[in-house]
């Protein structure tokens, strides 16, 4: 039974696609079965690999057809298939499915049901969740084993950290008793500067009780480029630093199995 990992934090722009799609890469790259599933309307993992996401059938087309309980298609019928990971897109119109979700029954389980269709096929099921606070997410933290949270280490990044453990803890109490933080990993450390050593001892003596990963995720050109083309930082360049970070992760998450 694949385990299923959100990636979310409600402040845009602190690296959680590129962590998705290297991440799944790496831990592809050590022999897991791993589906990726685009959870933003943004469509941005979609996008990082390289999809058409307004020609697929993605994850909305999955919860609108949950909700109304009709049968699931085969999980070869909609995943993508791309550098061996599977990946499930999303594009603009998921933003709609909050609003059909708010009148929906069992509203807050409808994205867990079309996750357990699939992740028996997979050792890992990574969600990369959109900036919100909502009912996607909800529905992602409810959905999930595990969240992990990346953090660019600056103030306004970890002011933001207290609403997602709120949320993350109010949806242990209510709907998901089995969540659990996965762990922190700090992204875009600009290993050049001395500023991220405070942020990080700041994060470390509120939330010391939570997993913060040892590796972090270091700024580098190379992740930006990778984007670009499409593919994942370490076959953009094998040797990069930041790919080579995101094998470590890899490697941490395997060990809290």
């Amino acid at each position: 039974m694949g385990k299923v990992i959100a990636v979310a934090n409600q402040k845009g722009g602190v690296a959680k696609t590129t962590t998705t799609f290297n991440l799944g890469y790496e831990l592809k790259e050590k022999g897991k079965r791993v589906l990726l599933i685009d959870y933003d309307p943004q469509g941005n993992l979609s996008l990082a690999a390289g999809i058409n996401n307004e020609e697929v059938q993605g994850i909305t087309e999955l919860m609108q057809l949950e909700r109304e309980d009709d049968p699931l298609p085969e999980i070869e019928d909609v995943a993508i298939k791309y550098h061996g990971l599977d990946i499930i897109p999303s594009n603009l119109v998921l933003a709609t499915e909050e609003i059909n979700l708010v009148n929906a029954t069992c509203r807050e389980y409808i994205l867990k049901a079309v996750i357990d269709e699939y992740k028996n096929e997979y050792d890992y099921v990574l969600i990369d969740c959109g900036p919100t606070l909502g009912m996607l997410l909800i529905n992602a933290l409810t959905a999930a084993d595990s969240v992990l949270i990346p953090v660019e280490p600056t103030d306004f990044s970890i002011k933001g950290l207290s609403l997602l453990l709120e949320s993350v803890a109010r949806t242990i109490r209510k709907l998901n008793k089995k969540l659990k933080v996965e762990g922190i990993i700090f992204t875009k450390v600009d290993m050049r500067t001395n500023v991220w050593a405070s942020s990080i001892k700041d994060v470390k003596e509120v939330y010391g009780a939570l997993n913060i990963f040892e590796t972090k995720i270091p700024l580098r050109v190379a992740a930006e480029k990778a984007n670009k083309r499409n593919v994942p930082i370490r076959e953009f360049n094998k040797k990069d630093d930041s790919g080579v970070a995101y094998e470590r992760l890899a490697m941490e998450v395997m060990e809290n199995e």
